[in-house]
């Protein structure tokens, strides 16, 4: 994909674009302080030459009177635009962060698969944070100090066209310095949140297996991987640091060359008679406060270089187009009831050049049928779930759901009739109610939650909860897993699907918990589509047809009794195998 010219400057612009408004009153404040302190130095040099020349103190106190207010209101305003600014910028930082987020579940799985949870959360959470205090910090004040500075500029030439050149010029010259410093020093911010994400990312992955780690031993392995990406991240950020902060210093030093310079031709000129000590006195005090601003400037440069830096790498997520996009039918293009689901010469691959998971499946399974899914782990019983909620895009042929096509539906409709239970169950940190509705997606009375939990078999737990469905879950560690599956049979049946996808729903449970889910699941599955992946072929004993899978092939394929009763079929030799464990465990117990 070709890069566009400036997309990170576009981003910038359009999270403003919402808040027009209070960024205009935001910079009318802005001015109005700016106008103060433009006035402040002239106050004083006509201050001192009032004093000089022996005016009346009634007029010097006056002009005292008006250098004060003047400095008070400009700092009363200066605090105004500090709260407007931050108000503005979180606002827009929390807009970014929903588009981001919204687009990244528009993505599809081959991209997550690319990216770690940490690189996720640096981009959503980290890159935004970095815009966000850049327009509350850096943006106010960096235009602000912009305006002052022309201002300045103009009153000093209007004083003396000399002195005002030379103001120009050392300008010009700290303008160039900060320019190109901050030209070396993006990329390197950039390659520092790279580490960083990189350093989360890794992180991330090592605490979430890290039962495995310490049974395996690879316990150094990760702490070496520790010690490589913070190293990584530490050289990275020190080199960001080197060319950031190093532009403070050469902009300080050149601005400070510009002060001396000005004094001194302000004492030469003082001395000829063509400025009064109170004007020497505003060209200084103005060429102190346009090396000030500058000197913000070069402060804030480490924001402001974090700030594109994010802005580039939120930019390049969001012109990451999806290649899974929505169709133009809506739920009117399916009939109500069970749905029918056929694989029609189906292949798919999940790269370009890997191998294909599934290759030429054609199957069909009629509506409010039952299919039991079996084949060896990577055979490719899973990938037909997958494709069936259209996770992925088929490479070849076509699926369909009800006789249409997946990728003519809208992602909400198809998923919205088809329903999938795993044995991984992801819940959050939340309420129990809100990890029913997933955080109120779907509109359900308490009555109604407590229902489905009593009907999936979990009325003893939810009596035994004192906060009912306000419990606080703590995530999947908090259940049993018998429990955690129950939860998400019973989101199954808040969803009311039309086909239900049971993929290894019960592989990781006990034969005894096992059994207490099979009611649930039976009573889910009743009247509805189903498609069971499972490796137990107890968990098979209802289903109407099975599909023995093999290197992403349909091997085998027909009506389970007939299937079981056949000494040479598959499945037939996979029921006596199992049954002979079975006899054994029975001996052994």
């Amino acid at each position: 994909m070709a890069r566009v010219r400036g997309p990170e400057t576009r981003l910038l612009f359009s999270m403003l674009r919402p808040e027009r408004r209070a960024a205009t009153g935001v910079l009318a404040v802005l001015l109005v302080a700016l106008s103060l302190r433009l006035a402040m130095p002239a106050l004083l040099g006509r201050f001192v030459d009032g004093a000089i020349a022996g005016r009346s103190i009634d007029a010097l106190v006056q002009i005292a009177g008006m250098y004060v207010a003047a400095a008070v209101i400009a700092e009363a305003l200066q605090l105004v635009v500090m709260w407007g600014s931050l108000h503005l910028s979180w606002r827009a930082g929390n807009r970014l962060r929903e588009r981001l987020l919204r687009h990244a579940l528009r993505l599809e799985m081959a991209w997550h698969g690319k990216h770690s949870p940490g690189q996720l959360i640096e981009r959503i959470d980290g890159d935004v944070e970095a815009l966000a205090i850049f327009f509350s910090n850096v943006l106010v004040h960096v235009l602000g100090n912009v305006v002052l500075m022309i201002a300045m500029l103009g009153v000093a030439l209007f004083i003396d066209p000399r002195a005002g050149a030379l103001l120009v010029l050392s300008a010009i010259a700290g303008g160039f310095v900060l320019i190109r410093l901050r030209a070396a020093a993006v990329p390197a911010r950039e390659a520092e949140r790279e580490a960083n994400a990189q350093l989360y990312g890794d992180l991330e992955e090592r605490l979430g297996g890290l039962e495995d780690l310490r049974a395996n031993g690879a316990g150094r392995y990760a702490v070496h991987r520790l010690h490589v990406n913070s190293s990584r991240s530490w050289h990275a950020a020190r080199r960001a640091s080197f060319l950031g902060d190093g532009s403070y210093a050469v902009a300080a030093a050149t601005f400070a060359a510009g002060s001396v310079a000005t004094l001194a031709l302000g004492f030469v000129l003082h001395d000829r008679g063509l400025l009064t000590v109170g004007q020497v006195l505003a060209l200084f005090r103005y060429s102190e406060m346009l090396r000030q601003p500058l000197e913000r400037i070069a402060d804030q440069l480490k924001e402001f270089q974090k700030a594109l830096a994010g802005a580039r790498r939120a930019s390049w997520m969001l012109a990451t187009d999806p290649s899974i996009t929505d169709g133009p039918l809506g739920a009117e293009a399916l009939p109500d009831g069970a749905l029918a689901v056929r694989f029609e010469r189906v292949s798919f691959a999940y790269a370009a050049d890997s191998e294909p998971a599934v290759r030429d499946i054609d199957l069909e399974v009629p509506a409010g049928s039952h299919l039991g899914v079996i084949g060896r782990t990577g055979s490719g019983k899973t990938t037909l779930g997958r494709l069936a909620l259209r996770l992925w895009d088929v490479g070849e042929g076509r699926v369909t759901i009800g006789g249409v096509d997946v990728r003519e539906l809208r992602q909400d409709v198809l998923r919205g009739r088809v329903a999938v239970v795993t044995q991984d169950v992801e819940l959050f940190r939340a309420s129990l109610r809100e990890n029913l509705t997933i955080f109120g997606a779907r509109a359900v009375s308490d009555d109604e939650l407590t229902g489905v939990l009593r009907r999936v078999g979990l009325s003893t737990w939810l009596d035994a909860q004192p906060e009912g469905l306000d419990t606080q879950l703590e995530g999947s560690s908090s259940l049993s897993a018998g429990e955690a599956q129950l939860l998400a049979f019973a989101r199954a049946f808040l969803a009311d699907p039309s086909v239900v996808i049971l993929d290894e729903a019960s592989s990781r449970l006990d034969p005894k918990t096992e059994s207490h889910i099979t009611a649930a699941m039976q009573d889910l599955l009743a009247g509805r589509t189903a498609i069971i992946v499972a490796h137990r072929l107890a968990t098979l004993d209802a289903v109407d047809t099975i599909a023995v899978v093999d290197d992403g092939r349909i091997v085998e394929h027909g009506p389970r009794d007939a299937l079981a009763a056949d000494a040479d079929s598959r499945y037939g030799r996979l029921l006596r195998v199992a049954d002979r464990r079975s006899i054994i465990d029975e001996v052994v117990q």
